[in-house]
């Protein structure tokens, strides 16, 4: 279940805590970790746009 490797490894839960979630919670948290996910690919994608752009310019000098 990738949402309990998601939370114990970025929050920190224990597996009882995760599994004693009800579904709601578990269906908001779930959502949670896919918007924190696709932040970080983005985040990633930015940083590698502006290396690349910055060798670039460098390059170019």
């Amino acid at each position: 279940m990738w949402l309990m490797g998601y939370w114990m490894e970025h929050g920190g839960f224990k597996p009882g805590e995760i599994l004693s979630l009800s579904p709601q919670e578990r269906t908001v948290w779930e959502a949670i970790a896919e918007l924190n996910r696709q932040q970080r690919k983005e985040d990633l994608r930015d940083a590698v746009e502006e290396a690349f752009s910055d060798l670039l310019r460098a390059l170019g000098r």
